[in-house]
């Protein structure tokens, strides 16, 4: 669980923002869902600052949502991958991205989540899609 209230570190504030990366999409109306759950997790104002991002197809790709939150004075940006498969994305290329975005930001802490894919509430999500049809 991550902590998500606002902290003080040597009398400064440490704002934390949450960047959602989705794969991205070609396909037309593809954008709906992926605003629709970045709405939400706002929203919801656990998350000082929340910003969507894609690996590929789709902009803002992560540099710029990481340049976003930059420029909004985060401290920390927490990157969670909407993906759910633990595939080359996850495993590969998102952590090398972030590696050698993380190196432009040495005054921010970056950190990513295990994919979203992993949450074992990911299973209540099937079971709450199956009911719906019975």
């Amino acid at each position: 669980m991550i902590d998500t209230a606002p902290v003080y570190v040597w009398g400064a504030s440490v704002k934390t923002a949450v960047i959602i990366l989705f794969h991205g999409s070609r396909a037309e109306g593809s954008g709906a869902i992926v605003h629709r759950i970045t709405t939400e997790v706002r929203r919801r104002g656990k998350f000082t600052l929340v910003k969507e991002a894609f690996l590929q197809h789709a902009k803002p790709d992560l540099r710029e949502s990481i340049a976003f939150c930059s420029e909004q004075r985060a401290n920390k940006i927490v990157v969670v991958p909407f993906f759910l498969q633990l595939g080359t994305h996850v495993t590969g290329h998102i952590p090398v991205l972030v590696e050698k975005i993380r190196a432009g930001y040495p005054n921010i802490e970056i950190v990513v989540t295990d994919a979203v894919g992993s949450h074992p509430l990911l299973i209540n999500v099937v079971l709450d899609l199956a009911e719906k049809v019975k």
